[in-house]
């Protein structure tokens, strides 16, 4: 009899308007609403805010998307169909691939079965799925002997980090220390564990294929570890480095137009230009050892007990034990902030930063300082915030690194800048010239 009555139930509950969809297919009917609203007469703010609401509304259907495919596996819909599962179920009504379903599956369970804090946040739209899945995928690698209350507070504390602006690509190296406020010892282990796992699966998946095109050139793919790419790319981008610049005898900047980059290339074409060089200077004679030289800061005892992890002054984290490998071998300079090795405080004794306090820079700094810039720390060039002629000094509390577009803005008395306690510089333009189109109307 309650078997018979559970089924009546579902039979009712089909019978009934619907509730969610409703909602959905409302929701369907605002943003066509919207649509019909010229964007050429919506004003700067009301633009802004467009996308950043549409933004947060994408996140909103994408989790409760994932909901209802959790409660689709939990229900056994697939069965209704003969489906082999709720990922192939779900792909047929989606029209997507039984692939894409299943990493969003796995994700529906992960949310819907431990992580409430992410699951509440995405569903507000204050994070997003590339989030969601760092967040998910750190918390899912704590160690075994973290306790549920640190298991909450980590996952809480990167939420909030998230939902403060941190993109997925800078969060996924803040999450390997989501324990850090908690326990450093325990954030250690975290680290090492998830990079002695993405290196020896990216050892795994590295390949590079070559392809004669028979017209002179060659056409080629590959996949390589991050530490690789990253001492490759650092290479590339110095190479091809849009605002390369050399001095004269006088002191003043020169800009060499012979400089891929500098004459009409497009990025790609540079850095096709850029690869080339680097490849007629590799050693030809001899398999030479090692020739990378890597600025790595790493504190001395994670160096010898393997934990945590070092940073390459490309912004790269490696494993320590990567850091011991490339100790034999690379070029190896020490991140040394002071002492009588490298004069990092040159304070009024001269104009320009020294390459030690580029070095120095680069272990604060991946990339621009300017927010949510990711113009590589390759392309930067060393900014005085309280500028020299009026008495700033060449020390590291008076330098940031700006791409050559931010550097002028910068110096644009149209713009003004605040330092946030991230470090990052955030732009606001006060004057906006006046433009043909303005003046006539």
């Amino acid at each position: 009899m309650l078997t018979g009555w559970l089924v009546d139930m579902e039979v009712v509950q089909e019978m009934r308007a619907p509730v969610a969809a409703g909602h959905v297919a409302a929701a369907r009917d605002a943003i066509e609403a919207a649509a019909r609203v010229p964007a050429v007469s919506l004003g700067r703010f009301e633009v802004s805010e467009a996308v950043a609401e549409l933004h947060a509304l994408e996140q909103q259907v994408h989790a409760l998307k994932l909901a209802m495919l959790a409660e689709a596996e939990r229900r056994h819909l697939a069965e209704d169909q003969a489906d082999t599962g709720t990922a192939s179920w779900a792909a047929k009504l989606t029209g997507t691939t039984r692939a894409v379903m299943a990493g969003g599956l796995w994700l529906a369970r992960m949310l819907q079965d431990k992580y409430d804090a992410t699951r509440e946040a995405f569903a507000a739209g204050r994070i997003d799925v590339d989030q969601v899945r760092v967040i998910v995928n750190a918390a899912e690698h704590m160690p075994d002997r973290a306790t549920p209350e640190q298991r909450r507070a980590a996952e809480e504390g990167l939420v909030v980090t998230a939902a403060d602006g941190m993109n997925a690509r800078r969060l996924r190296h803040h999450a390997r220390r989501m324990l850090e406020a908690l326990s450093k010892e325990l954030a250690d282990e975290q680290e090492a564990d998830m990079l002695d796992e993405e290196e020896e699966r990216a050892r795994r998946e590295t390949w590079l294929t070559l392809h004669d095109n028979g017209d002179g050139t060659f056409t080629g793919k590959f996949v390589i570890p991050e530490l690789q790419a990253s001492l490759l790319r650092s290479a590339l981008e110095t190479l091809s480095a849009p605002r390369r610049l050399s001095r004269d005898k006088a002191g003043r900047p020169v800009s060499d137009e012979t400089v891929p980059g500098q004459s009409g290339h497009n990025r790609s074409e540079a850095l096709g230009a850029a690869f080339t060089e680097l490849c007629e200077h590799l050693p030809t004679d001899r398999l030479a050892r090692s020739g990378i030289g890597i600025l790595v800061h790493i504190d001395h005892d994670r160096l010898l007990d393997k934990l945590g992890g070092a940073t390459l002054d490309t912004g790269t984290r490696i494993s320590a034990g990567q850091a011991r490998r490339l100790a034999c071998e690379a070029g190896i300079i020490p991140a040394v902030l002071g002492g009588e090795s490298q004069v990092l405080d040159l304070g009024r004794a001269r104009r320009l930063h020294s390459d030690a306090q580029r070095q120095a820079l680069a272990i604060r700094y991946e990339s621009c300082a300017a927010e949510g810039c990711e113009r590589p720390f390759a392309w930067c060039e060393v900014h005085h915030p309280t500028p020299w002629s009026e008495g700033g000094a060449t020390d590291l509390d008076n330098a940031v690194p700006l791409c050559g577009w931010h550097h002028g803005r910068a110096h644009d008395p149209r713009y003004t800048w605040t330092m946030l306690e991230t470090g990052e510089i955030r732009f606001r333009l006060e004057r906006r010239p006046a433009r043909i189109s303005d003046r006539a109307a």
